[in-house]
C-alpha cells in the first residue's frame, strides 16, 4: 500500500470512528492547509488523481466553514450560477459516494431507514438523507434542486430543508421536456429569480461581472475537458490510478472555477504524455475483422496495444485476449470495494470513456448569463425524450470506437434503468453488444459480486469471440 492509500485508510478509521460534523470541518481544516494539501497531493503517482484530490478537498472543506454561505444543489445543476453568487456548493448525492467510500454507508443507510425513507429510493440520496439525519453533513444556508433526470431530489432536498428549518429558502427548479426557444426562456427567468431572490436574502445585489466570469472559466474548463477526451480516442495507457468516473465533482460541482480548469488541463497535459508514449511503444493499428450478427463482417482499424506485464493465466483463454478492448461505462460504479475493474484490467479491457464525462452543452455566452445556462441545463442527453440519450451514447461508441459498452443500473434510478432496454437495442444495431449489470453503487448488501462477475466474464468471451486475427 503506497503513501496516498496509507492517509486515506487513517482517514477514513479517524471518520467512521467519529461520525460528527465537527470532528470533520477539524480534519478538513487541518488537511485543507496549503502545505499539508501539497503534501498530500505529492503522494499520488497521477497528476490528474493529485489535483483531482486537492480540488476535491478545497471543495468540501468550503461547505463545511461557517463562514461561507453553503448551498445544497442537486447533481445536474448549472454550478456556474452557486459560484457566482459566492455560495459553497455541496452535493449530497455526490457525497453520498463518498459515504460508500469511506465506508460509513451501512450507517447512513441504516439511519435513513430508521427515518422511514422507502427502501426504493436511490442508495445515493438514501445514505445522503442518512448523513444529515446523523448531523454528518454540513449545515445549507440554502437549498437548490431541479426535476432534471432525477426525482429524488426534489423531496430529500426539502425533507432537509424542513429538518434545517429552512423550508423558505428551498427552491425546486422546474426542468421543461423541449429543447427550444420558450423552454430556454421560461427556465432562464427561474434562474434569474432564484438568483436574485438568494442576493436578496444574503444582503447583497446581483452581480453580472460574476456571472460573466463564472461563465467564461466555464467556457475555458469545457474546451479542456473535450482536448482530454479527445486523447482518450486514441489512449489505451493510462496514467497508474486514473478514473474518469472519479470526476464527477470537478465536471459538475465546480463547473465555473479556476479549479475544474486546472483539473481538466492538468489531465489534458497528462495524457497527451502517455498518447506520446503509447505511439512510442508497442503500438499497432491493426485492421481486425469483427463478426457480427447474422454473419455479417466489418473491418475497423482498432487501436491496440500489447500489455507486456499482463498475466495471461488470468485472461478468459478466448482469442484476443491478448489485445486491448476499449469499453464504454454508462451511468456511474460500485463506490466500495469490489473486483469489477480488476478483472476488465487483467483481460486487457479498458474503460475509455465514461457517459458521465461526455461534454454535452455548447459554448455559453457571458453575455447572456441565465439564457446560457438554461441552455445547458436543457442540452443535457438524460433531459427529455431517452433518444436524446441513445443518441449521445451512439456517437460516443462511434467517437472512441468500442468494442461493448457497460451500463451498470443502479438500485433506484428508474430515470437511467427505465432506457436500458432500448440502449441495447440501439446498440444492436450498430453490432455493438452491451452487458447491463444489475447492482447497487452504495450498498453492497444490495449486489451480488459473483453474480456480476460471472456475467462479465460471459461478456467477454462473447465480446473476444467477435474477433479473427
Amino acid at each position: 500500500m503506497g503513501i496516498a492509500e496509507n492517509i486515506k485508510e487513517n482517514l477514513k478509521l479517524k471518520i467512521q470512528n467519529n461520525l460528527d460534523r465537527n470532528y470533520i470541518r477539524n480534519i478538513l481544516r487541518i488537511i485543507g492547509k496549503r502545505p499539508v494539501l501539497a503534501a498530500y497531493g505529492a503522494t499520488f503517482s497521477s497528476r490528474s488523481d493529485k489535483y483531482l484530490n486537492i480540488a476535491t478537498i478545497k471543495s468540501i472543506s468550503c461547505s463545511y466553514n461557517p463562514k461561507n454561505t453553503v448551498a445544497y444543489g442537486s447533481l445536474f445543476l448549472p454550478y456556474e450560477m452557486f459560484h457566482a453568487l459566492d455560495l459553497a456548493p455541496f452535493l449530497p448525492e455526490v457525497m453520498g459516494g463518498f459515504t460508500g467510500g469511506l465506508g460509513i454507508a451501512d450507517r447512513t443507510l441504516k439511519e435513513a431507514s430508521a427515518r422511514w425513507y422507502t427502501p426504493d429510493l436511490c442508495t445515493f440520496h438514501r445514505s445522503a438523507s442518512g448523513a444529515v439525519e446523523l448531523d454528518i453533513f454540513p449545515v445549507p444556508n440554502f437549498l437548490i434542486c431541479s426535476n432534471l433526470a432525477c426525482d429524488a431530489a426534489q423531496k430529500t432536498f426539502y425533507m432537509d430543508a424542513k429538518k434545517f428549518g429552512l423550508e423558505d429558502n428551498y427552491y425546486l427548479i422546474d426542468t421543461p421536456y423541449d429543447n427550444d426557444e420558450s423552454s430556454i426562456k421560461y427556465l432562464a427567468a427561474q434562474l434569474e429569480s432564484v438568483s436574485v431572490d438568494i442576493c436578496r436574502k444574503s444582503g447583497k445585489k446581483l452581480d453580472i461581472r460574476k456571472f460573466k466570469k463564472a461563465i467564461k472559466l466555464s467556457n475555458e474548463f469545457r474546451q479542456w475537458a473535450i482536448k482530454a477526451s479527445d486523447i482518450r480516442k486514441e489512449l489505451c495507457m493510462y496514467p497508474k490510478g486514473f478514473d474518469g468516473l472519479n470526476f464527477i465533482l470537478p465536471f459538475h460541482g465546480l463547473a465555473g472555477t479556476k479549479d475544474a480548469v486546472d483539473v481538466y488541463k492538468t489531465m489534458y497535459f497528462e495524457l497527451n504524455g502517455f498518447l506520446k508514449k503509447q505511439k512510442r511503444g508497442n503500438i499497432k493499428n491493426t485492421g481486425i475483422r469483427r463478426i457480427g450478427s447474422g454473419g455479417r463482417t466489418s473491418v475497423n482499424n482498432v487501436n491496440s496495444i500489447n500489455i507486456n506485464n499482463s498475466n495471461p493465466s488470468s485472461g478468459n483463454g478466448n482469442a484476443g485476449s491478448d489485445k486491448v478492448k476499449k469499453i464504454l461505462w454508462l451511468h456511474l460504479k460500485p463506490y466500495y470495494n469490489n473486483n469489477l475493474f480488476n478483472l476488465l484490467e487483467n483481460n486487457n479491457y479498458k474503460v475509455v470513456f465514461e457517459e458521465i464525462s461526455n461534454v454535452y452543452w455548447p459554448v455559453l455566452d457571458p453575455e447572456k448569463p441565465f439564457e446560457s445556462l438554461a441552455i445547458k441545463m436543457l442540452s443535457h442527453p438524460l433531459n427529455g425524450s431517452v433518444q436524446n440519450r441513445v443518441n449521445a451514447i451512439l456517437k460516443m461508441a462511434k467517437d472512441f470506437n468500442v468494442d461493448g459498452v457497460i451500463m451498470f443500473a443502479h438500485w433506484g434510478c428508474r430515470h437511467s434503468n427505465g432506457g436500458a432496454r432500448i440502449i441495447k437495442d440501439s446498440l444492436k444495431e450498430q453490432d455493438i453488444p452491451m452487458l447491463l449489470l444489475d447492482g447497487d453503487c452504495l450498498n453492497k448488501n444490495n449486489s451480488s459480486e459473483g453474480q456480476m462477475l460471472t456475467r462479465l466474464q460471459g461478456f467477454m468471451e462473447i465480446v473476444d469471440a467477435r474477433y479473427q486475427y
